[in-house]
């Protein structure tokens, strides 16, 4: 440190802050930069008014904490760097930033923290740069004259426990681990050190939410003055939140190129809930709107807390809402992040109760061994100690499906008994209304229990037949199927992982559905398939249940029937069918009994179709 910079710091220690808000001070020295901005140039809170009383509330006497529930793409990033950047300049102290990973904090600091400090010069000339090896300035600590700043994981438990702190924000609480490691919730670790600052302390809370009941940043909103920023109708002149209900909108329905459902929405337009009458969007988004209070209370504790959606964004457009939630209405894991990142709304599970009886009730008769409608076979194998369970089941391209046939295999899985029954499976024709004749495509198999090797390497012999051993991975946010790294050491073992909680939620979710088409489940009626009651009982033997983990609310898949390896092996089947790219048009073809070949006769043609069998159309 030089002596310009000793000087420039001791005065800051003594200098009274600016009376200045947080939205005065962003419109004076606030520049978006390109790298993080879609519309780069000084600061312009009437671009977004919402924003002013949200950022506004960090300089209000007797407010301690301010909540943000939001959707994206509302800026509620921006507000938090505005609101650190108000304080390095006007009221520095130490500071610690808070992101759900140290690699997550690591980014943000040089995507979006950095580029803050660069773009502003009030900023950039008051945090000190690097100066080598020893520097006070490094990607996760900034230091500037009266304070510093700490950008962490919300993971690392020892710097959350560490030096005392008046401003931290805490940025995508949802996306926190239950603990950071064995220190207990990261939130409640982060606001003891503000402890010896209660007078002057400021704590910003947001995030994105997510299921409901488990969601952190749903629970510190309802503690809050739960603020909601309505808008003016403007035939009533009742003021309104925006719900998505409320949002009409035209849309066609089409077959893209691959024979998918897809659609086209325009005209988007606002019924106000009161009068019904409609606003288009350009009009609605430039009407009258404020903020409505719905818990008064919690301004005596000294908590705001506001609520957002992209429908009031200035940078969103209602059409491309509406069109993500069509593409998303039929995917549970999909319209679970439409309602969390467009609506800022937390995902509420559905009551399951009496399904299990309505699939037994609905099974039918099908026309074949292998309906109509059917493009893919794929079979899911569940190993347990003394058996293992299977089924095959028939998808089209929007995943409709067809159980096929389920069943068990007695005998410990290091028996070459039951993986001959395997292969009888993996090379049996099973036929079609018309003659045509279909293989198993892919088979993903558990190699989770006691005979982990012994899986690894009877699927090894089979890849030829498409076989994969494949291991269950809990949690939520997991991929649903990703491919594991191999070498020739550990060739025979499992290839891929599949995360087993976000199979399930699509699997319930489809077991709802009660209109023929995408995702509907069909199941035969013959006896000799295996789809009788205790089928259907493990089929939903699961759901998903908060518990309270260490003071957290935490949601986790729990069983409700004992047996639940028909939900493994209908997860395994939709993994093995979900993870190749199918080519459609070419099996609908050969279904279909096409052939590319112009100068057969016809003759040859229907002899070939007579013994054609359908295993091709597969790239991984």
């Amino acid at each position: 440190m030089d002596l310009r910079e000793l000087l420039r710091f001791t005065y800051s220690m003594f200098r009274p802050p600016k009376p200045q808000t947080v939205s005065e001070w962003a419109d004076e020295n606030r520049v978006l930069t390109s790298e993080s901005a879609s519309e780069p140039g000084p600061w312009r809170t009437d671009r977004a008014p919402y924003q002013r009383e949200i950022m506004d509330a960090f300089t209000q006497p007797g407010v301690y904490k301010i909540v943000v529930m939001a959707s994206a793409q509302v800026g509620k990033s921006e507000i938090e760097l505005n609101m650190l950047g108000r304080a390095i300049d006007n009221d520095p102290g130490p500071m610690l930033y808070v992101q759900p990973t140290d690699k997550v904090a690591e980014d943000y600091s040089k995507r979006r923290i950095a580029p803050m400090f660069a773009a502003c010069p009030t900023l950039r000339d008051k945090v000190f740069k690097a100066k080598g090896r020893d520097a006070a300035n490094t990607i996760t600590m900034k230091t500037f004259p009266g304070g510093s700043l700490a950008i962490i994981g919300a993971n690392s438990p020892s710097d959350l426990a560490s030096k005392p702190v008046r401003y931290i924000f805490l940025d995508e609480i949802d996306r926190f681990p239950a603990s950071a490691g064995t220190e207990g919730d990261p939130i409640e670790l982060a606001e003891r050190r503000t402890e010896t600052f209660r007078h002057n302390r400021k704590i910003v809370e947001t995030s994105t939410p997510t299921i409901k009941g488990a969601s952190k940043i749903e629970k510190a909103y309802m503690k809050g003055t739960q603020e909601e920023w309505h808008t003016q109708c403007p035939h009533c002149h009742q003021y309104s939140y925006i719900h998505f209900n409320d949002i009409k909108f035209d849309k066609e329905k089409f077959k893209d190129e691959n024979g998918e459902t897809n659609y086209t929405v325009r005209n988007s337009r606002w019924q106000c809930p009161v009068c019904q009458r409609e606003t288009p969007e350009y009009e609605a988004k430039r009407l009258p709107a404020k903020w409505v209070v719905k818990n008064e209370r919690a301004l005596q504790n000294g908590v705001r807390s506001f609520r957002l959606n992209a429908f009031m964004s200035p940078w969103s457009d209602w059409n491309d809402i509406a069109l993500t939630f069509l593409q998303a209405k039929d995917d549970p894991e999909l319209l679970k992040v439409f309602h969390n990142t467009m609506l800022g709304e937390s995902w509420e599970l559905r009551d399951r109760s009496g399904v299990p009886e309505k699939l037994h009730e609905r099974r039918e008769h099908y026309n074949a061994e292998v309906p109509s409608g059917v493009l893919v076979l794929t079979m899911g194998v569940d190993t347990q100690d003394n058996r293992l369970e299977y089924e095959v089941v028939g998808w089209s391209r929007e995943e409709e499906s067809w159980g096929i046939s389920r069943g068990i295999i007695p005998g410990r899985p290091d028996s070459p008994a039951v993986w001959e029954e395997i292969d009888n499976l993996l090379d049996r024709e099973w036929r079609m209304k018309n003659g045509m004749k279909m293989r198993i495509l892919a088979t993903f198999v558990d190699s989770g229990g006691h005979f982990t090797q012994e899986v690894y390497k009877e699927c090894a012999k089979r890849e030829g037949k498409r076989v994969w051993a494949v291991k269950g991975d809990g949690g939520e946010g997991k991929p649903y199927v990703r491919q594991m790294k191999t070498s020739a050491r550990n060739a025979d073992s499992a290839k891929l992982m599949i995360g087993v909680d976000s199979g399930k939620a699509a699997i319930m979710h489809a077991t709802t559905v009660e209109e023929v088409g995408p995702r509907y489940m069909h199941f035969p009626v013959d006896y000799r398939c295996g789809y009788d009651m205790e089928y259907f009982r493990g089929l939903c033997s699961e759901k998903m249940v908060i518990r309270r983990v260490r003071g957290q609310s935490v949601a986790s898949w729990e069983k409700t029937y004992e047996r639940n390896e028909p939900l493994d092996c209908r997860n395994y089947a939709r993994a093995a069918f979900r993870f190749f790219h199918w080519d459609f048009n070419k099996l609908e073809k050969m279904l279909l009994g096409v052939t590319e070949e112009p100068t057969m006769t016809k003759a040859q043609a229907e002899k070939k179709k007579s013994r054609r069998i359908i295993s091709s159309g597969i790239k991984v």
